[in-house]
């Protein structure tokens, strides 16, 4: 029998994976997911991740099981939700039956999304800061298809559908955190099931920031490195050396990130090329999406 086919029956769970209820954001990177999770963890009622933003769990860390996964999580009777905003598992084939078999059927699943060639800009960007690509856009996109495939959400979000219902999903934009934050927020909460609150001025500040990392061959080897120390759960060592401030010395100062105006023109056009007709697609799903036209 197939490896992953075993690994799959070894960690089936009948039961809830936990004793509350349990949400889990699939959306992909730069889509305002790093202000959602500074959002909910602000809030005081929702049990996030301990000393780790993500477990990457369902998609990197599976082997490791259940067990493994719990115990990032300490539940407090103020909690009235358990979540992660899990960024790197969305255009994952195995991981939307991976999730059913951990959750079961009642996880309320969040996609946050953004406009498919601002997004795939961003985290051309990003992969840029983190010395994971180099080169010019095109360049990059070739070194790293990720950057537009991951963008193609209608063609990710049918694997998900086969597994789940499709009133599991909740979709919210970036582009309405940008302009509309108190819509966001209601958004955010009503497909949470959890009460509005509105975000502290420490949360409201900036969110998705980007920057150019001034030696991006040591910028790889830092990336490479918490990574291992995330494989090996010493958290601590990674928080410590942010809080030193190695993160800005390495990978630069944080600004705002990219918006769609502000993309070169030659490379918004290349993208629009390769995304051609993904708005349509999600507008079959979702709807018309103003914050897109």
């Amino acid at each position: 029998m197939d490896t992953s086919i075993l690994l799959e029956k070894r960690h089936s769970v009948s039961a809830p994976l936990f004793d509350r209820p349990f949400a889990l954001s699939i959306g992909p990177q730069r889509a305002g997911t790093s202000w959602i999770d500074r959002y909910l963890r602000a809030r005081g009622d929702v049990c996030m991740p301990g000393q780790v933003k993500e477990v990457f769990f369902f998609d990197r860390n599976y082997d490791r099981g259940p067990g493994f996964y719990k115990s990032h999580f300490r539940p407090q009777e103020k909690h009235r939700l358990i979540a992660e905003i899990a960024t790197t598992s969305f255009d994952m084939p195995a991981v939307p039956r991976r999730v059913r078999d951990f959750t079961g059927e009642n996880v309320r699943l969040l996609c946050p999304l953004r406009h498919p060639i601002t997004r795939s800009y961003s985290l051309y960007q990003h992969y840029k800061r983190f010395g994971l690509v180099t080169g010019t856009l095109q360049e990059s996109c070739a070194q790293n298809p990720h950057i537009l495939s991951s963008s193609r959400y209608a063609t990710h979000l049918a694997a998900w559908f086969s597994v789940f219902d499709k009133n599991n999903f909740h979709f919210i934009f970036q582009e309405d955190l940008e302009t509309n934050m108190q819509k966001f927020v209601t958004d955010l909460c009503n497909a949470l099931q959890i009460p509005l609150m509105m975000p502290s001025a420490h949360v409201q500040g900036r969110y998705n920031p980007c920057a150019t990392s001034p030696i991006p061959a040591l910028a790889k080897s830092a990336y490479d490195s918490a990574n291992w120390l995330r494989r090996h759960r010493m958290y601590p060592v990674i928080n410590a050396a942010k809080k030193l401030g190695l993160k800005r010395l390495i990978l630069g100062t944080e600004r705002p990130d990219i918006q769609r105006q502000s993309i070169p023109e030659d490379d918004r056009k290349w993208l629009e090329d390769r995304l051609f007709g993904q708005v349509e697609a999600m507008e079959k799903i979702t709807g018309p999406l103003q914050q897109w036209r």
